[in-house]
């Protein structure tokens, strides 16, 4: 029997992710680049799967920089 997916304690709440959107659309660009760079090194040097909080963090990064477009 397929068992269903139930939330996680580490997941970040919708009011959560609400928040973490305002802040990154308010970080400058250098700074956003630097939070996705910082997630994204925790997530790859954690020694078993990150969290699922640390993984919407790095996703919402990647969506705003994404959203900005590269700008470079």
């Amino acid at each position: 029997m397929a068992r269903r997916h139930q939330a996680n304690k580490d997941q970040l709440s919708s009011q959560d992710l609400v928040e973490l959107r305002k802040q990154l659309a308010e970080m400058s660009r250098s700074t956003l680049d630097n939070f996705y760079k910082a997630t994204h090194n925790a997530c790859a040097y954690a020694i078993r799967l990150p969290p699922p909080s640390m993984i919407q963090e790095l996703v919402q990064a990647w969506k705003e920089l994404r959203r900005r477009g590269s700008g470079r």
